[in-house]
């Protein structure tokens, strides 16, 4: 069990090795590594058609309308629920205003 374990630690280290190499992964951690200016939260059920066709129109919106850079993660889950945290983090403290709006006007 313990040789496995190291095998598997040796393993991740030389695959994180290869990553710190790889200068086009290296520039996708550059486009996304920015100081959050704004975030909007949104909570949703990713499972469920509908709530994410909102997760998807609202990552279209901040495509086309985001005037900084954007990044969404899903940071956790709500309970035994199937409820999702929806983060938007933007580097320009204008945009997540904005979004407040548009979600709002939508009823989301």
């Amino acid at each position: 069990m313990l040789v496995m374990a190291i095998r598997n630690i040796e393993s991740i280290r030389r695959m994180i090795a290869r990553l710190r190499a790889d200068p086009e992964f290296q520039a996708m951690l550059a486009r996304n590594t920015f100081v959050i200016a704004g975030t909007v939260e949104m909570i949703l059920n990713l499972n469920s058609p509908s709530q994410h066709y909102r997760h998807d129109i609202t990552c279209q919106w901040c495509e086309t309308y985001a005037t900084g850079r954007w990044r969404r993660c899903i940071r956790e889950r709500k309970g035994f629920a199937v409820l999702d945290a929806v983060i938007f983090e933007f580097e320009n403290p204008a945009d997540a205003p904005v979004l407040c709006r548009w979600l709002k006007a939508r009823g989301w």
